[in-house]
């Protein structure tokens, strides 16, 4: 709720707030609901926070596509636990991601358990939805953003050349037991993987996607360290690789 309320991307109309407890994190809705002028209903010890809001905003995947550089994307395919939606929401909004891709089949909807997963971070990410994931990457690819695809079988992050990872780039995440299509995995100018020293033969995907998303947003801070005056590299000119609920609780 309080993220909702801090990212003021979609009206909250009324609020029921259960007896107040006096602690900080309560005080600071309470400071929000005010300054917004939300109307509060309270409620009984023990019910919890629920609000009535505009449903959340989702976009056509065109318009992330259109946004200005950098574009940091996340594309999911065929993920369609809540629980990793969230986490991985999460991992990617505080990696710097701007924006996360799903199809509008194979993929849950963005609603009080996804939003609850991300601990929030959801509302302040845009989604955009696409009917065909695989067409959308190739829009990506023209558009001049790198695809890359998590794959165990692919080329381990640690030998991938930092360009690739520096410039408009949109990652792509696979389901926990199917990993991404292969007509999907096609579209990526590179499949990487995780190095893994242990006897583990994979990670999750929510494990997996925090991995890489760290992995890629420290790469991009260092890109932009070296892209200041008189280093000579500009991190944004990367070569180019062919390749609603409205209810929150």
């Amino acid at each position: 709720m309080i993220e909702a309320l801090r990212a003021g991307r979609r009206k909250v109309h009324e609020v029921f707030l259960p007896e107040g407890d006096g602690s900080p994190a309560r005080r600071e809705l309470e400071a929000l609901l005010r300054e917004g002028g939300v109307r509060v209903r309270t409620g009984r010890a023990g019910d919890g926070v629920r609000a009535h809001a505009d449903p959340y905003p989702e976009e056509e995947v065109e318009a992330l596509l259109a946004s200005d550089p950098p574009r940091f994307l996340v594309a999911l395919d065929r993920v369609t636990d809540v629980g990793n939606l969230g986490s991985i929401a999460r991992t990617a909004e505080a990696a710097g991601v701007t924006g996360l891709v799903l199809e509008h089949r194979n993929a849950p909807a963005i609603g009080p358990g996804a939003l609850r997963a991300s601990a929030g971070a959801l509302e302040h990410l845009r989604v955009g939805r696409t009917p065909n994931l695989g067409r959308a990457l190739d829009l990506a690819a023209e558009s001049g953003v790198t695809v890359l695809s998590a794959d165990l079988d692919g080329e381990p992050i640690d030998r991938l050349a930092p360009h690739l990872l520096a410039g408009d780039l949109v990652w792509v995440f696979g389901s926990e037991d199917r990993g991404t299509r292969p007509g999907v995995r096609r579209r990526a100018a590179v499949s990487v993987s995780i190095p893994l020293h242990g006897r583990t033969a994979s990670l999750g995907v929510a494990a997996a996607a925090a991995y890489l998303l760290l992995r890629t947003a420290e790469v991009r801070r260092q890109g932009e360290r070296d892209a200041k005056p008189g280093s000579g590299f500009r991190a944004h000119e990367t070569p180019q690789v062919r390749g609603g609920t409205n209810e929150i609780s």
